[in-house]
C-alpha cells in the first residue's frame, strides 16, 4: 500500500511538474518583418532624380514667394502668394502662371518678361518665404510631429526628422516612408496630411543600418509634397522563464540586461546562461544572439544593446527546473487544492 502511494504521488508530482514546465514553455521566435528590398529603393531614387541631382520642388497654391530685380525699387523684397488658380501678379507685368514651376523656372519666366518690355538684362531672384503646397507629414516618436515644408537645404528623409525635432527617447530602429502618389508638378499630387496615406505600401528602413553608398540609405532618397514619415515607437519583447513576459518600450542604449530587469527579472528557473536574443533581418529573416548573462552581471561578458522588435528569450534551466516544479507544485497545487482526492 506504502509503495503504491508513493508511486502514485510520483507519477502526480510528475505530471504537475510537466504542468508548471508547460506554463513557461517559451514561445517560438517572432517572424521577422522584413525590410524593404533594395530594389524598390533603387527604384525611387531613379524617379524621383535626374542625372544623379534632386530635383527642385514645385511650386504651388499658397507659397509666398519674395521676388527682388536689381535696381528696379518696385520689384525688391516684393512679397505675392500664389493663387489658388496657381498664379502671381507682379508690376508691369501683371498675372503669369506659377503652379507647377520650380523656383529657377519661375525666375527664368520673370526675366523673359521683363527683357520684352522693361529691361535689356534683368538680374531677377526668386525665394519662397513660405512652402504650404508641397510639405511632408512626419508623425510618430519625433519631437515635433506635423507637417513640413520642403526648402533647398531640407530634402531627405533624414532632413526632414530632423526638422521635426529628430528622434525622442520612444522611438525604436524603424522608419516608414509612405511616397506620395501623382507629381506635385503637374498638380496631380495629393495634399498633405498627418495621416500615412491609404494604400499605399511604405518603404522600411532602418535607421542603424550600415549602407555602403548614399544612393543605398533609404534616409537619403529626396523627399516630395504629399510623403509620409512615420517613425515607429520601439518596442520589445521578453519572452520565457522571466516574471512578467511581453513587450516594453524601448530606451535609448537599451540592453538585454536592462530588458530582463523591465520584465520583472529571472524567476528561479530561469537559464540566465543561455539567453537569446532574437533580431528581424533584411529579407524577412531573423537572427540569434546568444548572450551569457551571468558573464555580463559579474561584468566579463559582452551585452547586446536592443533594437526596437528585438525578443529576449530566457529558457528553463535543465538543473533548477525540477526543484523549481516542486516548489510550484507545493504552493500552488497543495496549498489550493488539499482536500483534493489523491487516491
Amino acid at each position: 500500500m506504502y509503495a503504491t502511494n508513493v508511486s502514485r504521488w510520483t507519477a502526480t508530482l510528475l505530471l504537475l511538474t510537466l504542468g508548471a514546465c508547460a506554463t513557461r514553455k517559451p514561445t517560438a521566435a517572432p517572424q521577422a518583418v522584413g525590410l524593404t528590398d533594395d530594389s524598390v529603393v533603387q527604384a525611387l531614387w531613379r524617379e524621383r532624380t535626374s542625372g544623379g541631382v534632386r530635383t527642385e520642388p514645385c511650386l504651388g497654391p499658397g507659397d509666398l514667394l519674395e521676388i527682388s530685380v536689381f535696381r528696379w525699387p518696385d520689384l525688391q523684397g516684393y512679397r505675392t502668394r500664389v493663387t489658388p488658380a496657381g498664379t502671381i501678379t507682379l508690376p508691369l507685368l501683371g498675372s503669369m502662371r506659377a503652379a507647377g514651376l520650380t523656383e529657377l523656372q519661375l525666375r527664368d519666366q520673370i526675366a523673359n518678361g521683363l527683357k520684352q518690355s522693361v529691361m535689356r538684362d534683368p538680374q531677377v531672384n526668386v525665394f519662397v518665404a513660405e512652402n504650404v503646397s508641397q510639405q511632408v507629414s512626419v508623425t510618430g516618436a519625433v519631437s515635433r510631429p506635423g507637417l513640413i515644408g520642403l526648402s533647398r537645404d531640407h530634402r531627405t528623409v533624414a532632413d526632414m526628422i530632423s526638422e521635426a525635432g529628430g528622434l525622442n527617447e520612444h522611438a525604436g530602429g524603424r522608419v516608414q516612408l509612405f511616397p506620395a502618389k501623382g507629381s506635385p508638378c503637374d498638380g496631380t499630387a495629393q495634399r498633405p496630411s498627418i495621416q500615412p496615406i491609404a494604400n499605399v505600401e511604405p518603404l522600411e528602413i532602418d535607421i542603424n543600418e550600415q549602407y555602403a553608398s548614399a544612393q543605398g540609405n533609404p534616409l537619403l532618397l529626396p523627399v516630395v509634397g504629399g510623403d509620409s514619415i512615420v517613425v515607429n515607437r520601439g518596442k520589445f519583447s521578453v519572452d520565457g522563464w522571466v516574471n512578467t513576459p511581453g513587450a516594453y518600450d524601448i530606451a535609448p542604449g537599451l540592453t538585454a540586461l536592462g530588458g530582463i530587469s523591465a520584465a520583472g527579472g529571472a524567476v528561479f528557473a530561469g537559464d540566465l546562461s543561455n539567453v537569446t536574443v532574437w533580431r528581424a533581418t533584411r529579407g524577412g529573416t531573423k537572427k540569434k544572439i546568444e548572450v551569457n548573462m551571468n558573464e555580463v552581471q559579474d561584468g566579463g561578458g559582452k551585452d547586446v544593446t536592443l533594437q526596437a522588435g528585438d525578443v529576449i528569450t530566457v529558457p528553463a534551466s535543465p538543473v533548477k527546473i525540477v526543484p523549481y516544479s516542486a516548489y510550484w507544485v507545493l504552493t500552488t497545487v497543495v496549498r489550493v487544492g488539499a482536500s483534493f482526492p489523491m487516491f
